[in-house]
């Protein structure tokens, strides 16, 4: 944690084994992945200490997160592993959503307008996505 006005660091938050590999702030939360295989779910207490509410283990190391929502303007966070494979998981209750394959490993994921997003992944490839609303159970499409 760094003080903004004097840029000294203020506090070293300790709780993955491996490299993190990235952090996101969301509603109040601190979002951790790291190569060990985990996620972890910070929130801060009155006092201004971090502390680890929930822990999700993977089964390759965790390579980048992003969150953002999805066409049904549903939370989704994605978690790049080691494996190639992109999980999207619903949020706050981490059930999975849906999985993205790579060629390689993707390292980035960006939120972009008009509900597309954009991954960038370790064989040089920038790919552009688009949510689509699913349709409605028991409606027909015709002419």
């Amino acid at each position: 944690v760094w003080d903004i006005d004097t840029f000294q660091c203020i506090k070293t938050l300790s709780g993955h084994a491996d490299v993190v590999t990235s952090l996101v702030h969301c509603n109040g939360y601190l979002f951790s992945s790291s190569l060990d295989c985990t996620i972890k779910v910070w929130f801060a207490t009155e006092r201004q200490n971090w502390e680890v509410i929930y822990t999700r283990k993977e089964e390759n190391g965790v390579l980048a997160l992003c969150g953002m929502n999805d066409a049904e303007t549903k939370p989704v966070f994605f978690c790049p592993c080691n494996d190639k494979i992109v999980r999207l998981y619903e949020l706050p209750s981490f059930s999975e959503k849906g999985r993205i394959f790579s060629k390689r490993e993707v390292r980035v994921i960006e939120r972009g307008p008009k509900n597309l997003f954009f991954t960038g992944d370790a064989s040089d490839a920038l790919t552009v996505w688009k949510w689509r609303l699913k349709p409605q159970e028991g409606s027909t499409s015709g002419s």
